[in-house]
């Protein structure tokens, strides 16, 4: 009998170990959230240079999506970032279990972490699964900070002022700068106050989605890019701004490279060519 309950303990600790999956980094502390899968998840290895992927707005596109998986895959990177609007219909579980089944092998290998889209509503699968609006999360001396508009302006603007670091890049769904669909949205535009406390807080690179291209401006020392070319369907260019660097209407993602205080930003279309590249020096 004895043994017969070691061997149910044994099972019962194996069965925590490799059937959860470890999401993401909050802090310093790593998350284990809310959904069941077989596997174990390899840590990466943070003791030298940061590999980051970022991408967004997948949402419908999952041929897309699977493609930019894979590519972004290929780069081995330590940590992902979906800058949100991961599934098109917050409340349909299908797309959901789509959309995990999709990013499976990067969430094996990379610390998986996520910013809600306006799409994750109704929020309560995402609520369920993440559990997260603003969060942070510190990798080697870097600090990444992650928001959730929805909880409101003076909230982030708060998060911001107590979190942020000399060595700090800001990741939302909602783009403060735009020229494709939303460049006349009001509320888009009401964003632009969070420009001054950014500048304020010497931050120098803003990674956002929503609009479904690919965007850069430059910005009074600050680098705004925008990947939402996840999977959903593309937008044109509606607007002109003084501030823009590059625009393109084609799917994307971007690998960030962190070395020596240094921040080497290629971004990419899905036929691997080289759309923008840019540093950043911290």
């Amino acid at each position: 009998m004895k043994s017969f309950f070691v061997v149910c303990f044994f099972f019962f600790v194996f069965s925590l170990f490799f059937s959860q999956t470890v999401y993401m980094k909050i802090g310093e502390k790593l998350v284990i959230k809310g959904l069941s899968e077989n596997f174990r998840f390899s840590f990466p290895d943070l003791t030298d240079d940061l590999v980051v992927a970022i991408y967004g707005d997948s949402r419908w596109g999952d041929k897309i999506h699977k493609i930019i998986v894979n590519e972004i895959s290929n780069f081995t990177p330590d940590v992902i970032v979906h800058l949100g609007d991961m599934v098109n219909k917050g409340n349909n579980l299908n797309d959901w279990n789509l959309f995990f089944d999709i990013t499976l092998p990067l969430r094996q290998e990379a610390y998986f972490q996520v910013v809600k889209g306006n799409h994750e509503n109704p929020d309560d699968y995402f609520r369920h699964f993440f559990g997260i609006d603003n969060y942070y999360s510190d990798f080697l001396d870097f600090r990444f900070i992650y928001l959730d508009l929805d909880i409101g302006l003076e909230n982030i603007k708060e998060f911001l002022l107590k979190n942020t670091t000399k060595k700090t890049i800001v990741f939302l769904h909602y783009p403060i700068f735009t020229v494709g669909a939303y460049c006349n949205n009001s509320y888009i535009k009401s964003l632009s106050t969070l420009h001054e406390l950014f500048k304020n807080l010497e931050i120098k690179l803003v990674f956002s989605a929503h609009d479904h291209n690919y965007q850069r401006f430059f910005v009074e020392g600050i680098n705004y890019v925008i990947s939402g070319g996840g999977g959903a369907s593309l937008y044109s260019k509606k607007c002109d701004n003084n501030y823009l660097i590059k625009f393109y209407k084609t799917y994307n993602y971007v690998i960030l490279t962190i070395k020596n205080n240094i921040v080497y930003v290629k971004s990419f279309d899905i036929n691997k060519n080289i759309i923008d590249s840019f540093e950043v020096g911290y």
